[in-house]
């Protein structure tokens, strides 16, 4: 399974009103040329941070289901952020980690995750439902499960998306960060409280 495959089988089931926090390189890119919506907050720099603000969405609004596209070399940045969510236990995150074992968006340098077992650290600190997938099969049983409930979940949940290296040729993100920032930010001033 390659992650623009990922990403797709993710952004099928999603209903259109959920916040995606897409991590920075490849996966924004993908993202946006799959599914370029308000809903979405491309990260087109900082690296490993898609899971902080993720979480912090996650508290702000309760009511909305967060979901967070991560990457291995991101959340490897920013490992601590799993200790954090877990504590807290925001039931409306959903962190799937697409996990190809590599720095994809800056020449293919290797990460660590091959000898981590992210899973379990995320089990280890407090996710509810931790799933690992390596198949598109498996990715769409465990998504149709995951977003596909409209029942309360108990939550946070992290699926760990084993992929193969190499992507589809995709632009990058045309909207500029000022715009992305502004669109974003007014279209959460739009949810009422349910």
């Amino acid at each position: 399974m390659r992650r623009y495959e990922a990403i797709e089988e993710i952004t099928k089931e999603l209903k259109g009103d959920e916040l995606v926090i897409s991590a920075n390189g490849k996966i924004s890119r993908e993202l946006f040329s799959i599914r370029d919506s308000a809903c979405n907050f491309y990260m087109l720099g900082s690296m490993g941070l898609a899971s902080s603000i993720g979480f912090g969405l996650s508290l702000s609004l309760p009511y909305k289901r967060v979901v967070v596209l991560d990457g291995d070399g991101n959340l490897l940045m920013n490992l601590g952020s799993l200790a954090t969510i877990g504590h807290f236990a925001p039931s409306n995150l959903l962190h799937f980690l697409l996990d190809n074992e590599m720095h994809a968006s800056t020449g293919g340098q290797r990460t660590v995750s091959s000898k981590v077992r992210l899973e379990e650290i995320a089990r280890a600190v407090g996710y509810k439902t931790v799933k690992k997938v390596s198949s598109v099969q498996e990715l769409r049983t465990v998504v149709s499960e995951i977003l596909g409930s409209d029942s309360e979940r108990e939550g946070p949940s992290f699926v760990l998306a084993k992929i193969e290296s190499g992507e589809r040729e995709v632009p990058r993100v045309s909207h500029e960060p000022q715009f992305i920032k502004k669109r974003f930010l007014t279209n959460l001033s739009n949810f009422t409280v349910t």
